[in-house]
């Protein structure tokens, strides 16, 4: 966010002020939950949080807190972490390293931004360990037994977002993945975790449900290939459900049912907050479409 907006205003004053400390949080990630060259959610004791140092504690520190990709995973006390090696962890991170080693070369700190360019370039060699030749699609991999997870979340799409899919990789992950209806797609979109799975009809916050953050972020890295269609199409139901949800209750919601609506009348207040901010941008995408394509205009002409 910080690069978006030194991007649009160029203050180079913000990046001052806040270089050193992101700088600070991106090196930490390597030393506290890095497990075979890769990452993985943890927790560290830290009290008095009752979470802190369990399976909960970590899952919680993913922002997905009931996701079925963390079922049966163990919590390995020692390395404070989940024993699953995660691809969008990984991602977000790899993502992180090329946004500040940008941001370092406006400061003219190239000694920082070599260093954030090479732990981009050795994070996004080993998450190619985590491709699935077989399914198309990168995958979670368990730290303790090495195999693969077959739970599918919107978040396996992340190496889009990092630029570290090759194009052919990109392609089969949406035309076997994203666009199948048998999993993610549908008349409304994304679910948090693939319609095949058996956490699916829980649609019990992240199990199951749609939640803008997700559409946003694989959007972010439809962005990065040559997939137009696949990303009008994203952008598309996404702002059609927001729509859908305003128009008929002025509501903006947490998180969305699978039926289209923000939360079912026999479900509980906490199930989707019907006001919440991020569910905007499951409009702000359609926004971003539109400048984009004022911009290719503006270059055409």
């Amino acid at each position: 966010m910080i690069r978006e907006l030194y991007r649009q205003y160029k203050d180079r004053w913000l990046l001052e002020l806040t270089f050193d400390r992101l700088l600070r949080w991106n090196r930490w990630w390597p030393q506290h939950r890095d497990t075979g060259g890769l990452l993985c959610w943890g927790s560290d004791k830290v009290p008095p949080d009752e979470a802190a140092h369990t399976w909960q504690g970590a899952a919680y520190e993913s922002g997905l807190d009931n996701s079925p990709m963390f079922d049966g995973v163990p919590f390995n006390t020692k390395t404070n972490q989940l024993q699953l090696a995660d691809v969008g962890l990984t991602s977000l991170y790899i993502a992180d390293c090329n946004a500040l080693a940008e941001l370092a070369q406006v400061l003219n700190r190239p000694a920082q931004a070599a260093e954030l360019r090479q732990r981009a370039g050795t994070y996004g060699q080993a998450l190619q360990m985590l491709w699935s030749e077989e399914k198309g699609i990168f995958l979670n991999r368990r730290t303790d037994t090495g195999q693969f997870s077959d739970r599918l979340s919107p978040t396996l799409f992340y190496p889009l977002l990092a630029g570290v899919a090759t194009p052919i990789q990109a392609r089969r992950m949406v035309d076997e993945h994203l666009l199948n209806p048998a999993e993610f797609w549908g008349e409304w979109v994304l679910p948090a975790v693939a319609r095949t799975d058996s956490a699916f009809t829980d649609q019990n916050y992240w199990r199951g449900r749609i939640w803008a953050p997700l559409n946003f972020l694989v959007y972010l890295g439809l962005r990065n290939y040559d997939l137009p269609d696949a990303r009008k199409q994203l952008v598309d139901k996404s702002n059609q459900l927001l729509l859908k949800n305003w128009r008929a209750s002025r509501h903006v919601p947490e998180n969305f049912h699978v039926s289209g609506v923000g939360r079912l009348p026999s479900e509980a207040l906490n199930r989707s907050d019907s006001f919440y901010h991020w569910g905007a941008l499951m409009g702000f995408m359609s926004l971003l479409e539109q400048d984009k394509a004022v911009e290719l205009k503006k270059t055409t002409d």
